[in-house]
């Protein structure tokens, strides 16, 4: 584990980005722990890349910030109709939503590689974080196919911001 800094921690922690980030990694109303896994990762990044942990935090999050989003609605009951498939309705989605979701996919990959690779978490999300950042990883394809499902799909329905 890493050496805790107490002004690096101190002058993050104001951020609204980060406080969103911890309050979406809390479980159970355990904050402290939340705190520690997320500046975890950014010193891993930091030894990695001195000075562009924030930076490299930042881009990862706009990279996976998503700006529509698909609703599935279900087929209809067996009537005389042919249509059996499910239907996706693409829907805009507003900029505080879209980065909430995005910070819950790097969260839930990081947290799926951890338990696959039997890593800390704050190891996977650093790692998460760096591939977001560069546009690379599960998380960024997942977001360009759910925008590539709702243009295929963006005939059924006209856009209107949803909150």
């Amino acid at each position: 584990m890493l050496k805790k800094n107490h002004v690096y921690s101190s002058k993050i922690k104001s951020d609204p980005l980060v406080k969103k980030m911890i309050n979406l990694l809390m479980k159970d109303g355990k904050k402290s722990k939340a705190e520690k896994v997320l500046f975890n990762s950014l010193q891993a990044l930091d030894k990695s890349y001195p000075g562009q942990s924030i930076y490299i935090f930042y881009s990862a999050v706009i990279a996976v910030r998503q700006d529509i989003a698909v609703r599935v609605k279900p087929k209809p009951k067996k009537r005389k109709s042919n249509n059996s498939f499910d239907i996706y309705l693409p829907r805009v989605i507003s900029p505080i939503r879209g980065l909430s979701l995005g910070i819950r996919s790097i969260l839930k990959s990081s947290k799926d590689r951890s338990q696959q690779s039997f890593i800390p978490l704050w190891e996977s999300l650093s790692e998460e974080l760096l591939q977001a950042s560069q546009n690379k990883g599960a998380v960024v394809a997942r977001r360009y196919s759910v925008s590539k499902l709702a243009s295929s799909n963006k005939r059924r329905v006209h856009f209107a911001i949803r909150r």
